[in-house]
């Protein structure tokens, strides 16, 4: 079977690039003005939706990145079952939020067969969810107390069997009139409009598809994730309704927003480069569809986001520069590009790209991918410093490669920076990489593990 990997045409590239030129024209008419006094400008609100879509569909209907089309097969792309064959078991995995949108802390959690969760790793903010664990870190998994029979799970956030959102830790959980962000030891259920099907949330921002497949966004709306008509000063919205993202199955959140439908189209609004589409504007809040087919998954990590479209990976973001007044191409990532796998792919996760610096030297760690395969082999690329890539050494991963040393097939695969966590089709999650907040989920001491090892689910 032949599967179609390229980037997305020179003419789509040129469009964004030509796109961006006018972006000082579009900052006075639309950004600038609202970063001042809130006004969207003429830009975002002289078109009504059949217009908006008329010049959309004009203006990328040869640009759409042929990723399912008539001379290729439709890959099935859904990951592999889970079937538990000893309790304890895990059937989801996410990673926990950090207590800021700065901050490294990494940990995760686990749903559980029988509708609980648990979590491990860092714990300054409140990440376990329980009060009962004081300590900074927990590296072995803790059930979270207090929650109902769980049915998903999001970061720091969950969805039970009724609809109802609870989330713990610190995020933008809707609990204060002043801030966006709040910290909680224990989780709050988040007051939204009605059941939700899907949630997913940032340190500032958050979104949930409700069971009637509306859209609902809140917090910052620094990049016009939360409306297009309120100031971009705003800092904690309340939920507002996203009428054109309506219909969606299921929602992603980083530095854009992302809604995901069952015919696998993908929409984005917020900032760019971030929404991976050409757009005239730095700040683009009207969702609008992103030039790919077949897309049956979505992962974000600030301004990085990874999608798998008919079983090939493509990822878009941030430029790689090590200086924010660097004058290289900001938009040199800014579309997506197609990840070169061995086989298609059924899952991926991505990371964000960090400025670190040793000894007054400012280098760039770049952001990190990992991606289960149809199959359910786990294939990772990039940074690898403490083993995270899988291989078994801590060489820069340069292309992709193979987790050594998974007794099973995987199903699901979640990164941060420095450490990786995979399920099993058995339900047992492996971990490796860097352990500093005990997110490896074993009980050892601080320090890296090249090797899966297995996480001591309670």
């Amino acid at each position: 079977m032949r599967i179609t990997r390229r980037l997305l045409s020179s003419r789509a590239h040129a469009a964004l690039v030509v796109l961006a030129g006018l972006s000082g024209l579009a900052a006075m008419t639309a950004s600038c003005s609202s970063n001042s006094d809130g006004d969207p400008g003429p830009e975002n609100t002289s078109v009504d939706d059949a217009g908006t879509d008329a010049l959309f569909d004009s203006a990328t209907a040869e640009d759409v990145v042929d990723t399912g089309g008539d001379d290729v097969a439709v890959v099935d792309a859904a990951p592999l079952p889970i079937e538990c064959e000893a309790p304890p078991c895990a059937v989801a995995l996410t990673t926990s939020l950090a207590s800021s949108a700065t901050s490294r802390e990494e940990g995760y959690c686990a749903l559980l067969t029988d509708g609980t969760v648990a979590c491990w790793g860092a714990n300054n903010a409140g990440q376990i969810g329980d009060p009962a664990v004081t300590a900074v870190d927990s590296p072995r998994p803790v059930r979270v107390p207090g929650l109902p029979p769980i049915t998903k799970l999001a970061r720091s956030c969950a969805v039970d069997s009724d609809g109802a959102a609870w989330c713990w830790g610190s995020g933008p959980f809707l609990q204060s009139d002043t801030s966006a962000s709040t910290a909680h030891t224990s989780p709050v259920r988040l007051p939204l409009p009605g059941p939700v099907r899907a949630i997913d949330v940032t340190p500032t921002v958050g979104c949930a598809v409700l069971r009637d497949e509306s859209v609902y966004c809140w917090g910052s709306n620094a990049a016009h994730q939360v409306a297009e008509d309120i100031s971009v000063q705003e800092l904690n919205a309340p939920p507002r309704q996203i009428p054109r993202a309506a219909g969606a199955k299921d929602i992603a959140v980083g530095g854009a927003t992302f809604a995901l439908y069952e015919d696998g189209k993908l929409l984005s609004w917020g900032a760019s480069p971030g929404v991976g589409r050409p757009t005239p504007m730095y700040i683009d809040a009207w969702p609008t569809p992103i030039a790919l087919d077949h897309v049956t998954m979505v992962s974000t990590a600030g301004p990085e986001t990874c999608a798998v479209a008919n079983g090939v990976g493509w990822c878009w973001g941030g430029a790689d520069v090590a200086s924010p007044t660097s004058t290289e191409n900001k938009l040199a990532r800014a579309l997506p590009i197609a990840v070169d796998t061995p086989e298609p792919i059924a899952r991926i996760a991505t990371t964000q790209s960090w400025r670190v610096s040793d000894n007054y030297v400012a280098y760039l760690e770049r952001r990190r991918w990992c991606a289960t395969s149809i199959s359910g082999e786990v294939y990772c690329w990039g940074l690898n410093n403490a083993g995270q890539a899988g291989d078994g050494t801590k060489k820069f991963a340069l292309g992709t490669v193979r987790v050594q040393g998974l007794p099973a097939p995987a199903a699901e695969v979640k990164v941060m920076p420095y450490s990786t966590c995979a399920i099993l089709t058995n339900g047992k999650v492996y971990c490796w990489g860097n352990n500093a907040n005990g997110q490896l989920g074993a009980g050892l001491s601080k320090g890296s593990v090249v090797v899966p090892t297995e996480v001591k689910l309670p």
